[in-house]
Order: C-alpha cells, then sequence, then structure tokens
C-alpha cells in the first residue's frame, strides 16, 4: 500500500482506494470473492499516469497486443499494463484478478464477475462525479446487470460526444452484454 501511495499522485490514490472499496462491497452484494475485488480495485490504474512512450515501450517489451486503437489511443494500455505489473512488482498471479486489471477499460465479452465488478467500480467509486454516476451507485446495488449495461453506454456515448474513436473490443464487449442480458431495461 505505501509503494502505491509513494508512486501514485494523491487523485490517483484516492480513485485506487475508491474503487477497491466499492469493488469490494459490490463483491459482498454479489456473493464474489470479497479480497480479490479489493485487490483488483486497487492495482487497476497502477500505469494509469504513465506517460504514452512508457506504455507503448512496456507494451512492446512485454509482447502485449498493439492494435491501431493503441497506437492513437496510448492511455488504452494501461490497463493490461496494469496486469503485468501487478503480476512482476506484486506477485500476483491470480488470473481472475489480472484479467479483472487488464479488461476493466474496455471490457470483453465472457468477463467473470470479479472482472465486471472492477470494470463498475472503477466508473461509480465515490471520487467520481459526473452525471448519472448517483443513478449508477444505487443500480448497481439493486440490479448490477443493468448498472454495468448503463456504464458501458455512458462510456460509449461519451466518446462519441467527444468524437474519440472507439476501439472495438468495447463495441464487442457492449454487444455481449446486450445479446446476453437476463434482466431487461
Amino acid at each position: 500500500m505505501q509503494h502505491l501511495k509513494e508512486n501514485f499522485s494523491p487523485e490517483l490514490f484516492a480513485h485506487a482506494l475508491g474503487t477497491a472499496e466499492t469493488a469490494g462491497a459490490l463483491a459482498r452484494i454479489l456473493g464474489c470473492d470479497e479480497g480479490k475485488a479489493r485487490l483488483a480495485g486497487l492495482l487497476h490504474d497502477a500505469a494509469r499516469k504513465w506517460p504514452a512512450q512508457d506504455l507503448l515501450s512496456f507494451a512492446k517489451k512485454h509482447n502485449l497486443a498493439l492494435d491501431e486503437y493503441c497506437l492513437v489511443q496510448p492511455v488504452l494500455l494501461h490497463a493490461p499494463v496494469g496486469a503485468v505489473l501487478a503480476k512482476e512488482q506484486w506477485g500476483i498471479d491470480d488470473k481472475e484478478i489480472l484479467n479483472a486489471i487488464a479488461y476493466h477499460t474496455l471490457g470483453f465479452p465472457g468477463m467473470t464477475l470479479l472482472a465486471q465488478i472492477v470494470y463498475l467500480a472503477d466508473k461509480i467509486e465515490p471520487n467520481r462525479s459526473y452525471p448519472q454516476v448517483e443513478e449508477l451507485r444505487s443500480l448497481a446495488r439493486h440490479n448490477f446487470p443493468k448498472a454495468l449495461r448503463m456504464a458501458v453506454a455512458n462510456s460509449l456515448a461519451y466518446q462519441l460526444a467527444k468524437n474519440q474513436i472507439i476501439h472495438p473490443s468495447a463495441v464487442t464487449y457492449w454487444n455481449w452484454l446486450v445479446q446476453n442480458n437476463k434482466e431487461g431495461g
């Protein structure tokens, strides 16, 4: 924990703690491993503030997938880079935790419940402030699948409104969520 505090900005450290707490609370509600959720939430943004060139160099060195979208927006690499850091620096070898970290930004069809918890916790932790965040926080406790879809839809809408590229993995994740919608709404 001290290593994170020393190497994260105060804002990023607060975000990591908030995500860990939120992920733990959601895990408790949903019957998922609370300790894994907290750990993945704490480490999910370990590479978030890295400069673009460092993310690209690290990804190349570790043979991480580099597609045209990541080359244009290297910040997308912070999630898979963070998973490698969790393994190399903190000795995390639990694949479920590593995947939760690796997929917390774009999502991925077939994500485990733990990974989906971290994805949503990242979007609704207490330090987040944007339209609909309170609605999402409430919904997450009562209808997690609907809250998750709403969070993904909000993310895609934000990118569209900002005229940003959208990584195909984010669209594929959205489509998977819609196709597997069992809760309605």
